[in-house]
């Protein structure tokens, strides 16, 4: 990335600078020095890394191959979460060009101090996921779109509309919530003209050109696959009718947002987006040049669509907290343009805003300060009460090795089968050596279901070619009814406790199941027949 000066850096720049660097080595060391497992969903990415392909089952393709280049050298877990760091870091430089050329460097840095410590930042930079990619590539699309906004000449805006294309067709095959960022630009356009008047017919071809060159192909993978991650996306969304109302869940997406960006910067944010909107009161500076009031205006449109589509989706049924990530990349940057210029509903000079920055970053570097020292020691993790946040990061590399030893103890199996997708992930990854060097007892998935609910069902289900004598984890009590139903005979089950921390436990049931003969299930429910029992949320 080119950085929008050629002088050199301000004092503040060069601080602002050595700082993200710091941070950036802080974060790379701690995934090497981290207790953790992976996440059941960070084993699932680094399984679909080990065949590159242009989709997979429930994400578009950028997380598996950017999971491929960072594990050439090791598949440990460090390189497997290394990028995220990496992303986070360039996001931020993003940012701080984008805010230098849409308003001034003091912006800029803001932006990207924020970003950095940014509580779903904080989190996201140990792990990998979609967001950060996602992040990134909203970075520079907003980079270019700041480009694309400022710059005088018509040759400079279409190399700018080449360049958004291009880093929003990435963001597109990072996750499909970059599609808010349309949105966004549209309203944009919609509420002022001297936008609209940037845009003309060769600038939205190269654009919207460059962004379908580079999501077709995830396109042609969906419809050559029954669009297996648009339709997964839609099931996410849970809609069901008589549950459509849950004020509880909108509640507690909001009280969740004050962890994601930070409870200072959603406070700031609400009260700049009021000033912006509530024209009557005279809280926008009459004298304040009407490009920076243009620009704030754009900055809210690409920030809101996330948020409210989701708040509706939450109210509709439920949402994660991540589910809005999107919103945060030019809410960063909003929220630096409200403090510098000190538009906003509550205060008229940005000198006033300089002690909430300040509370607001005090609190950031807390938490980022917490979080770091609970991720790097267990016994930490448990002073801090943070036990229960990494719980679903433990235990795997455990399981695995007791499945293995009952595996090598009694008769070989002819399989290894889970009823349980993250339980499936977590022992693909750490029992990895193991069934490469044992490839006549597979990992199986065993479907509950009439169709498969997850990638391990769809690609590696339980079939009666290797069902003759399975070793049988299972995860969910309920399930071993209708696991015992499919096997002509079944042992005893044993109890198995994973030890997560000092007070919880990972609990499963060992078996072995003789002759896997799939028994009918219901045509309606997809359940076994006579089955009473729904299956739970896996995300323990």
């Amino acid at each position: 990335m080119t950085l929008p000066t050629s002088a050199p850096l301000s004092t503040p720049a060069r601080y602002v600078l050595w700082g993200l660097g710091l941070l950036f080595v802080l974060r790379v060391a701690l995934l090497f020095i981290t207790y953790t497992n992976l996440y059941p969903d960070e084993a699932q990415y680094w399984l679909w890394s080990r065949e590159l392909d242009f989709g997979y089952y429930s994400k578009p393709p950028m997380i598996a191959w950017l999971i491929h280049l960072s594990t050439l050298a090791s598949d440990a877990e460090p390189f497997v979460r290394l990028f995220a760091p990496v992303l986070h870091l360039g996001a931020a430089l993003f940012l701080w060009g984008a805010g230098k050329r849409l308003f001034n460097e003091a912006t800029g840095l803001t932006a990207a101090i924020i970003y950095s410590l940014m509580p779903g930042v904080v989190l996201s930079s140990a792990v990998i996921s979609t967001d950060a990619p996602l992040m990134f590539f909203l970075a520079a699309t907003l980079y270019f779109y700041s480009l694309f906004l400022t710059n005088p000449d018509e040759r400079g805006r279409l190399k700018a509309a080449l360049g958004m294309g291009l880093a929003f067709g990435a963001a597109f095959l990072s996750k499909y919530a970059c599609l808010y960022f349309l949105i966004g630009a549209a309203a944009h356009a919609v509420f002022v003209p001297s936008v609209r008047r940037c845009w003309n017919w060769r600038s939205l071809a190269l654009f919207a050109g460059a962004f379908v060159v580079l999501m077709s192909p995830n396109l042609y993978w969906n419809a050559n696959h029954g669009f297996q991650t648009v339709s997964h996306t839609a099931d996410n969304a849970n809609w069901h009718w008589g549950k459509l109302f849950n004020p509880m869940s909108l509640l507690t997406f909001w009280r969740d947002q004050l962890g994601v960006f930070g409870p200072v910067p959603v406070a700031v944010l609400l009260l700049g987006v009021a000033g912006l909107v509530w024209r009557r009161t005279g809280i926008l500076h009459r004298d304040s040049p009407e490009d920076v009031r243009a620009r704030l205006i754009g900055l809210a449109c690409l920030t809101l669509p996330p948020l409210l589509f989701v708040s509706v989706q939450a109210f509709l049924s439920r949402a994660n907290a991540n589910w809005a990530a999107s919103a945060y990349v030019p809410a960063s940057l909003l929220v630096a343009a409200f403090i510098t210029t000190g538009f906003s509903v509550a205060v008229r000079s940005h000198k006033a805003w300089r002690p909430v920055l300040g509370v607001g970053l005090a609190i950031q570097g807390i938490i980022l300060a917490v979080f770091m020292l609970g991720a790097a020691s267990a016994d930490l993790t448990r002073t801090l009460g943070l036990s229960n946040t990494v719980k679903r990061a433990r235990g795997w590399d455990t399981l695995t090795q007791a499945v293995i030893a009952e595996a090598q103890a009694g008769p070989r199996p002819t399989a290894i089968a889970v009823d349980n997708r993250n339980v499936y992930n977590g022992m693909a990854y750490y029992g990895r050596d193991w069934f490469a060097a044992n490839p006549d007892v597979p990992l199986k998935a065993w479907v509950r279901e009439a169709h498969p609910k997850s990638q391990a069902e769809t690609e590696t289900p339980l079939t009666a070619e290797t069902g003759q004598n399975v070793l049988i984890v299972s995860y969910v009590d309920g399930f071993i009814p209708d696991i015992r139903n499919d096997f002509t005979a079944t042992s005893p089950g044993e109890s198995l406790k994973i030890a997560l921390d000092h007070k919880r436990t990972r609990d499963f049931t060992v078996l072995r199941g003789y002759g896997f003969s799939r028994a009918p299930r219901d045509p309606v429910t997809g359940h076994p027949v006579g089955s009473q029992v729904e299956a739970p949320d896996d995300d323990q």
